[in-house]
């Protein structure tokens, strides 16, 4: 039986993904804020805040097979009145990066060289199409910053998956805008299907998935070419259309 770990559990997507991951035939981890988990889709729960360096022992028996690094905040969300890039306060903008990006990096660096050693496992990112440079529209540079740092993070790993051998894959996934706490009720995606979506795809072969951008089943794909601000990008010269994806996040 396969092991994943996921972070960000308490709630929301987090919450989800587990319940896909359990339903899958996965052992699943988790880590969360919150004293105890709201489901019962965890084997096993400890109680970690990504902002700190993670406890040495961590899972630290545990060999993983596949990490999912769910966890995220957005303090900047026009929704909630507070997405201005020049009222964004410093501290919430590396608040933001801790645990989006620093967060990340942490059970990266912990869970993904086993993997690399042993030549099989995978790393995935839950991460948003707000984070690619043509999506940028003025607001919120905190959320989209650590999003854009993020993709670049797994596309570090990737290289190094490629330059090893065996069945090894690190991936984003975008869950498009899905109704849970940080997505309002407004947004039009169930959580459930998307967790499911992103389930499959571990299932892809390593070939088929490794440094990729998926968004629901389908790839979403990194950056377009510029330029993406002035005359030409407003007239579409020079950039390459966008490939169809599922939803918006």
């Amino acid at each position: 039986m396969p092991t994943a770990l996921v972070t960000g559990v308490s709630r929301g997507l987090g919450a989800h993904l587990c319940r896909a991951l359990k339903t899958s035939g996965h052992r699943v981890l988790g880590v969360g804020l919150a004293t105890a988990p709201t489901h019962g889709h965890l084997d096993d729960y400890r109680v970690t805040d990504l902002r700190d360096p993670l406890p040495p022992d961590l899972f630290a028996d545990e060999e993983i097979d596949v990490l999912v690094h769910n966890a995220g905040v957005y303090v900047d969300d026009p929704r909630r009145g507070y997405g201005d890039l020049f009222a964004l306060s410093v501290p919430d903008l590396r608040d933001t990066f801790e645990v989006n990006l620093f967060g990340a990096a942490r059970v990266v660096q912990r869970y993904a060289p086993p993997m690399l050693a042993r030549g099989s496992g995978r790393v995935v990112c839950v991460s948003s199409g707000m984070g690619r440079l043509q999506d940028a529209d003025g607001a919120s540079f905190a959320y989209r910053s650590s999003k854009l740092a993020l993709n670049a993070l797994v596309l570090s790993v990737a290289r190094h998956f490629d330059a090893g051998r065996g069945d090894l894959a690190a991936f984003a996934y975008c869950p498009g805008w899905i109704r849970t706490d940080m997505g309002t009720g407004d947004a039009p995606l169930d959580p459930g299907p998307v967790a499911e979506d992103l389930v499959r795809l571990l299932d892809r072969p390593a070939a088929e998935a490794n440094g990729r951008f998926f968004r629901g089943g389908a790839e979403l794909g990194w950056d377009t070419r510029g330029p993406f601000v002035g005359p030409a990008a407003e007239s579409g010269g020079g950039v390459p259309p966008r490939r169809a994806g599922r939803g918006r996040g």
